[in-house]
């Protein structure tokens, strides 16, 4: 398909080589630069940036802080949108940190904490915001609404753009013994503006399969294929790979890989 952006997350430890490679439309950010990062200047010339950064936990109201950072990349990126997650990283009373990827209760009090927090941050910041999905490993009890259902009644409230996590997708599929696309109809995907694509591999301590620093599969390209076409507002791809772990000939071949997919 045409007119879709291709591209990676900066990896620092390939700053050299992603100073000068071809066939990469956008970098995104999932860090700040370094200060003395020496290929920064070539990167910041070279490539559309996307801010995809930690700005906060939108189940509750981001400080002054974390409103001014979220700016101050926004603009040195000049991005074209602010991307966050779905994550829940702490508890309320602070006392206990979370992994990343725990997703947030789908519950009506989440999700009104969620849309009133993002139509705050939306107030402030110069560029859309889109929001990505969060993988689930197992169902909490406690949540009242399907997870597409939840995004969906999200997007209609503030009008935030999707950002689709593909792997997340296919995992919640693989341990509900669905059907990958099957799931995937179930969400919004006419919301979405950004696709993320990933390598999936064994994980011994899950004792199945978890996203990795890896080279998508054909199957996960073709899922990619399937998605891109029933997301008629998407504007870039991107091979989710972000960890010291990565090797310049996975990240080039994955990219080269997802744009023939398209």
């Amino acid at each position: 398909m045409s007119g879709i952006s291709v591209g990676t997350f900066y990896n620092p430890h390939l700053g050299a080589e992603l100073a000068q490679a071809d066939g990469i439309d956008h970098l995104a950010m999932a860090d700040p630069p370094a200060p003395h990062d020496p290929h920064w200047p070539a990167i910041k010339q070279r490539y559309t940036l996307l801010l995809h950064d930690y700005l906060g936990q939108l189940s509750e109201p981001l400080d002054e802080r974390s409103i001014a950072r979220a700016r101050s990349l926004a603009e040195l990126y000049r991005t074209p949108w602010v991307a966050e997650h779905f994550q829940c990283l702490h508890t309320e009373d602070g006392r206990y940190n979370l992994n990343y990827v725990f997703p947030p209760l789908y519950t009506e009090e989440f999700l009104q904490r969620f849309v009133t927090n993002a139509k705050a941050l939306q107030v402030r910041l110069d560029q859309p915001l889109v929001m990505e999905n969060i993988p689930g490993f197992f169902d909490v009890k406690a949540s009242q609404l399907p997870e597409p259902v939840w995004l969906r009644r999200f997007f209609e409230a503030t009008g935030a753009g999707f950002l689709l996590d593909l792997p997340h997708v296919w995992l919640e599929a693989h341990y509900r013994a669905v059907k990958p696309a099957v799931w995937l109809a179930e969400f919004p995907l006419e919301r979405v503006v950004e696709l993320h694509v990933a390598g999936v591999v064994q994980d011994d301590d899950l004792q199945g399969p978890w996203i990795a620093p890896a080279a998508p599969s054909d199957e996960m390209l073709d899922f990619l294929a399937l998605a891109v076409s029933r997301c008629p507002r998407a504007q870039a791809v991107t091979f989710d790979a972000f960890s010291p772990s990565l090797t310049l000939e996975v990240l080039l071949s994955s990219v080269e890989r997802i744009r023939a997919a398209l």
